[in-house]
């Protein structure tokens, strides 16, 4: 606990203590000069020896001293109240107000996984507040489902007419392909990841964290205009990981090893992660743990922040003003 204004009570202990010192020279000096004029009644001590008398006195003196240390006791507060008393606190808040695109390969072999992510994120997309949201296909050629937005209710329709749209082939929801396939040759990953890239609508300026969420099994099937890495070095120049899932990481597969060596090379370097799928892992875990591992990445910065406490000396200053109140009501004043 501190005081903002903490040299407010200092301040009125000298007052005080000035006050205290005029009053003291006054009562002095009326004290003298009724020692001189003397006191007009005859027999008095008798009156004062009594021990009726000396009951009453000691109780009225008892009174005086609690309204006394209640009027002490309630300036006090007052001049704690008047210097603000606060508590300060080291606070790291979350700040998880990221953009996220998701960045689908189309491609036959692909759809099966490409419908657990949509439905993951529908899920995901439950519980977030201010993040954005975008989703891209690709195939041999990009389209933009839908651009980044934090309209969740549209990206939950979204998505599950994605994920019905991959369960059924096309012929339930969205037709996944539409556009995709306009190009020449099929997977191109590298013109997709691009596309997802500049996907993100601030060139790079904003502060907002920014990644991309890759499900691909990287097997190229034409003359892509921009290779993996290249895409990779733009994410990398634009501040955007990378987050691949591949279904087709097969050790023994000597093919399948170098493809998913090079996506796995790329999207680390861009401070992202590279994930395999198997029968030990799903969908949903891989990008529940992308989800965290990013909130984790990107917590507000540490601050100092002084909020006000009074809440503690407001009741006891009430408590003490009653108490002033009724003492001074049985002592007359």
């Amino acid at each position: 606990m501190g005081l903002i204004f903490w040299w407010m009570p200092p301040v009125l202990l000298v007052v005080v203590a000035v006050a205290a010192v005029l009053v003291v020279r006054r009562r002095r000096g009326d004290r003298d000069r009724l020692r001189r004029l003397g006191t007009p009644v005859a027999h008095g001590e008798r009156l004062t020896r009594l021990p009726v008398y000396r009951r009453l006195v000691a109780r009225y003196r008892l009174v005086l001293i609690a309204t006394l240390v209640a009027l002490v006791g309630l300036g006090g507060i007052a001049a704690l109240l008047a210097s603000r008393v606060s508590s300060v606190d080291v606070v790291e808040p979350p700040s998880f107000k990221r953009d996220i695109v998701l960045c689908l390969d189309v491609s036959g072999s692909m759809t099966e996984v490409d419908s657990q992510i949509v439905e993951t994120f529908g899920r995901l997309a439950e519980g977030l507040d201010g993040e954005r949201i975008g989703l891209s296909l690709f195939d041999s050629s990009s389209v933009t489902a839908f651009p980044l937005t934090d309209d969740y209710d549209f990206v939950r329709t979204q998505l599950e007419l994605y994920r019905q749209s991959f369960d059924t082939v096309g012929e339930e929801g969205k037709r996944y392909w539409s556009g995709t396939d306009l190009g020449e040759g099929a997977s191109l990953i590298g013109d997709g990841l691009a596309s997802c890239v500049l996907g993100f609508d601030d060139d790079g300026e904003s502060t907002r964290p920014r990644s991309v969420i890759l499900a691909t099994d990287n097997y190229v099937n034409g003359g892509a205009l921009v290779t993996l890495p290249e895409a990779g070095e733009l994410a990398t120049d634009r501040d955007v990981r990378v987050y691949a899932l591949n279904p087709a990481d097969y050790s023994t597969d000597a093919v399948a090893d170098q493809v998913a060596t090079e996506l796995k090379t790329t999207v680390e370097a861009t401070d992202g992660a590279y994930y395999a799928l198997d029968d030990d892992t799903s969908v949903a875990s891989i990008v529940e743990q992308i989800d965290a591992r990013e909130a984790g990445l990107f917590t507000g910065a540490r601050r100092l922040v002084v909020t006000d406490d009074p809440v503690g000396l407001a009741i006891a200053g009430l408590v003490a003003a009653l108490a002033a109140l009724v003492l001074l009501w049985r002592v007359r004043l």
